[in-house]
């Protein structure tokens, strides 16, 4: 059962994809406390990305528990498992995954339409985004007039923040979103991040092979160390 401190607790997860007998994700147990700032380590092909879409419910595992904000996430049903999904969970992906013709406001409120997201409550998303931009440096003309497709590299990193907690998430999933940028866009992608899920109350679980991200983060655990004995 999910204790108060955290927001996600993880017990005895097993899962192995059907057509790679060579990989099999085991996991013993993996706490996340609120509003904390967790760094989860791990080579390529060790099952980073797949452990993000257990906990957001994507993928079911063959045994564990899964408890996000006291929740048992794998004991809702698919429907109510997405809905959970988009109400309390953002998710940032590696490549930001913009729909690259559609404007970045639009890009923004999508994670919307998932919740309770109606008419009455459109002007509440909206206004919530534009302040949103505002505070991280973000203009309204950019916001509805531009394409995502001419956004700058920086300004697509900020516009997949804003998305990741325009619903007010509990919890950020990151998966590897600066491992394609240099030093200086690296920083000040984290620095903007770690700020907004402060200001917001969320906290962040975010998973990469770098390990000079260690420093910047609250705590930091090695995949390998999560493996149960087998």
């Amino acid at each position: 059962m999910n204790t108060k401190s955290n927001i996600l607790e993880i017990r005895d997860l097993s899962f192995q994809w059907k057509e790679k007998t060579n990989f099999r994700l085991a996991i013993n147990k993996l706490d996340l406390e609120i509003q904390s700032k967790l760094l989860l380590l791990g080579k390529s092909g060790c099952g980073k990305s797949t452990l993000l879409n257990i906990i957001s419910g994507i993928i079911v595992p063959s045994n564990g528990s899964i408890y996000i904000n006291q929740t048992d996430v794998l004991n809702l049903s698919s429907k109510n498992r997405d809905y959970f999904r988009a109400a309390n969970l953002g998710v940032i992906f590696q490549q930001f995954n913009l729909l690259e013709h559609m404007s970045p406001i639009t890009n923004i409120l999508l994670p919307c339409y998932f919740t309770n997201f109606k008419k009455k409550n459109y002007s509440f998303y909206l206004n919530r985004a534009i302040n949103l931009g505002k505070k991280i440096g973000i203009d309204k003309d950019i916001l509805v007039k531009k394409k995502a497709k001419n956004l700058s590299v920086g300004q697509k990193q900020r516009i997949a923040i804003i998305r990741a907690i325009i619903n007010k998430p509990k919890l950020i999933l990151a998966d590897e979103p600066t491992s394609a940028l240099d030093t200086e866009n690296k920083e000040k992608f984290l620095s903007l991040l770690f700020n907004l899920c402060k200001s917001e109350k969320i906290s962040l679980l975010m998973v990469s092979h770098d390990e000079r991200l260690k420093p910047l983060f609250d705590k930091s655990i090695l995949m390998q160390s999560l493996n149960k004995k087998t």
